[in-house]
């Protein structure tokens, strides 16, 4: 198989820019490789800068190992003037080669200017053995012919011509246009195709056509078992037929097809057709090189500028989150949301809303909204609309990289652009599967929330639902009175109910005790042997332990994942009483006065099915406190001291007689007796302190 292009400049010592493309000065060290006579380049000062194996074999040598030597080392009688005289007068030089007696080559020499610096190409044939060559290599020797030489001369030139717009193309396209018109205009051969390979759909389509017949077929796209033009770029072997078409490979790039050519070109058609072919498959490297280059530089700034925003981001989640800690009230929250995002100028506007009877009501707002929320429709009934009510009715982020399409299909885009709103991202503010409100974010800037930042605002979203969860939380908590809530609801998979199920039996829930990701439930199955009940509750998943409370059907029972009286002190309610049946679950829990019942029902059907409201009471509470007894003990006290206070109490650690003991409650809560003696000593005496002191 023959060589490349680039493996024959490469070898003989080739140029290149700092693009890395070949220069005028590589192309013709490539032309030196390619021609079968004696062929080198001298730069301008008689030294090989490049030399075909031809010419090395007249030394006994490589052309590579030529590359170095002065041309009067070679030549003892040539000298650079003479070199320089043949190529202003072109006349031929006869010249003896060092070292031999009989072997002497005829040259005929061209200069070539490039870039300011002067090369000579000189092609010969050595004398003596001339015509023994001749008859061996009819179909490529040299012709005698002076004419024939010089339109071979001119022929090259014009190729070297071609070459030079080969190193300004950018694309693969613009190299077949070249190459085809050069076949067309050089060589003179019409119908000349390039054919480019598509790697995506495995087929070679034809990019470039010249001088096709009106009445012949245009090409068309080729796939395997496509015939000899896919024949030929599988093999990767070149193909004359006896009408002179001829077809070469250009590598793994493609196939370049061209008719008969209708001159001569100075005795040597193919052998300038396989020069066009490398010219062809250099460049087309050369573009795919720098393609991928720059590809890599585009996609190294894009990971750049991501990790510049990010980096903004993370700034502002900071000052996001630390806000969310210090805030007391929702309101507090949704307007240092909004506040804290718009500070950065990489935050154009941010608004927050909630979503109420079908709508998304904006709450709070900063930045520069400039009347756009006044101006766009905040229904959430039908398709399409604003990021936040397309984020309100399914419940998922939103993602606009750029508000400038379908400019004219919705209205708010409109309105977006018209305040420089470049680019949107909506995301959901839920926790436990309700949703609090939507977050809405504009840039100033297309395709500003990409995958990384969109997880990153997904992740503040759920930072901010949890947040409005805990306030709303302290608030019933804190209230001066209670509303007190009888619900029913379907939950067949939770633990009392599959009990109450098993046991045929009601099943109560006294107390619920939240710890990380389990929950410590404290249930009544009476009348049923203990061991049956352990043995079965055991087996139930997610159950982590059961232990027996006392001998009349009281259960300390660990589980993990979601529970029902977890979700209802979660919402910020006190679980007065749970009762579970085969056929649902019955429910007395504890409101402040301030909260919204209706919303609180909602929450709790957004987790479970047929939730009904059965009965609302208003009940007083007493406090010796500002804000309850229960609810300062809860502010002193922390979670684990909370966590071990409580489930000393409902386990009957308090009872007379006690119906645990101090070494079963440090058991059930996987810690040693002198740290559950420890956290209850502090806690009785942080709640005599409210009771007794000043």
């Amino acid at each position: 198989m023959e060589k490349s292009v680039s493996d024959s400049a490469d070898e003989a010592g080739g140029e290149s820019d700092e693009t890395g493309r070949e220069t005028p000065a590589a192309l013709l060290t490539t032309l030196v490789a390619r021609i079968p006579e004696p062929a080198f380049v001298l730069d301008g000062g008689a030294t090989v800068v490049a030399a075909n194996d031809p010419f090395g074999e007249l030394f006994g040598r490589g052309g590579d190992a030529l590359v170095g030597e002065s041309l009067p080392s070679l030549l003892p009688s040539v000298t650079r003037e003479a070199v320089a005289s043949a190529a202003d007068g072109d006349e031929h030089l006869t010249a003896r080669c060092a070292g031999e007696t009989d072997r002497w080559v005829e040259l005929t020499v061209e200069r070539h200017r490039s870039n300011g610096r002067t090369r000579f190409l000189a092609v010969g044939r050595e004398v003596a053995a001339h015509r023994e060559r001749e008859r061996n290599r009819p179909s490529v020797g040299i012709s005698d012919d002076p004419v024939d030489r010089q339109q071979f001369a001119h022929t090259l030139e014009a190729l070297q011509e071609s070459t030079r717009r080969l190193l300004h193309a950018e694309t693969t396209d613009e190299v077949a246009t070249i190459i085809t018109e050069t076949a067309s205009d050089v060589l003179d051969a019409p119908g000349a195709t390039v054919y480019l390979f598509d790697r995506g759909e495995n087929v070679l389509h034809p990019a470039a056509v010249t001088d096709a017949s009106p009445t012949d077929d245009p090409p068309t796209t080729v796939g395997p078992d496509g015939g000899l033009v896919w024949d030929v770029f599988v093999d990767d072997e070149g193909v004359t037929l006896g009408t002179g078409e001829t077809y070469r490979p250009l590598d793994d790039h493609g196939v370049l097809c061209l008719r008969a050519p209708t001159a001569d070109q100075g005795g040597r058609p193919r052998e300038l057709v396989d020069l066009l072919a490398d010219t062809a498959t250099a460049a087309l490297a050369r573009v795919d090189r720098e393609t991928v280059r720059r590809e890599r530089e585009a996609e190294r700034r894009h990971q750049n500028e991501e990790l510049r925003q990010l980096k903004q981001v993370n700034a502002i989640i900071r000052r996001v989150d630390r806000a969310l800690v210090e805030a007391e009230t929702r309101e507090e929250i949704e307007q240092a949301v909004c506040d804290e995002l718009t500070e950065s100028q990489w935050v154009t506007f941010a608004w927050l809303g909630r979503c109420e009877d079908a709508s998304v009501e904006p709450r709070t707002w900063g930045g520069r909204p400039q009347g756009f929320l006044e101006t766009v429709s905040t229904s959430a009934v039908g398709d399409g609309g604003t990021p936040a009510v397309q984020t309100a009715r399914s419940g998922e982020p939103t993602v606009v990289p750029a508000v400038a399409d379908d400019l004219r299909g919705e209205r708010w885009r409109t309105e977006a652009i018209s305040r420089n709103f470049q680019s949107a991202i909506s995301v959901p503010l839920k926790h436990d599967d309700f949703l609090y409100g939507v977050l809405t974010v504009y840039a100033d800037q297309a395709d500003r929330f990409g995958e990384t930042l969109r997880s990153v605002f997904v992740e503040l979203a759920e930072s901010i639902a949890n947040a409005i969860r805990e306030v709303e939380s302290r608030e019933r908590r804190l209230a001066d009175s209670v509303v007190e809530l009888d619900l029913s609801l379907s939950a067949p998979d939770c633990l009392p109910v599959q009990l109450a199920r098993r046991f045929d039996r009601s099943v109560t829930c006294s107390g619920v005790v939240p710890s990380g990701d389990r929950t410590r439930l404290f249930l009544r199955i009476p009348d049923r042997d203990p061991t049956t009940v352990r043995e079965y509750v055991e087996g139930v998943p997610n159950v982590k332990s059961v232990s027996s409370v006392a001998d009349d059907g009281d259960y300390e029972v660990v589980v993990d994942g979601p529970t029902v009286p977890r979700t209802v002190v979660e919402q910020g309610a006190r679980l007065g009483r749970l009762e579970a049946t085969a056929t649902g679950v019955g429910l007395v829990v504890h409101l402040s006065a301030e909260t919204n019942v209706r919303t609180f029902v909602e929450q709790l059907s957004s987790r479970y099915a047929d939730v009904e409201l059965d009965a609302r009471r208003e009940k007083a509470t007493r406090y010796r406190t500002e804000h309850g007894t229960r609810a300062a003990l809860e502010e002193r006290l922390t979670d684990r001291q909370l966590e071990v206070l409580r489930t000393a109490y409902l386990s009957g650690f308090f009872e007379w007689p006690r119906e645990t003991t101090g070494e079963e409650v440090a058991s059930m809560l996987d810690i040693t007796q002198p740290t559950v003696n420890r956290h209850l000593r502090v806690s009785e005496r942080k709640l005599l302190d409210l009771v007794f002191g000043e």
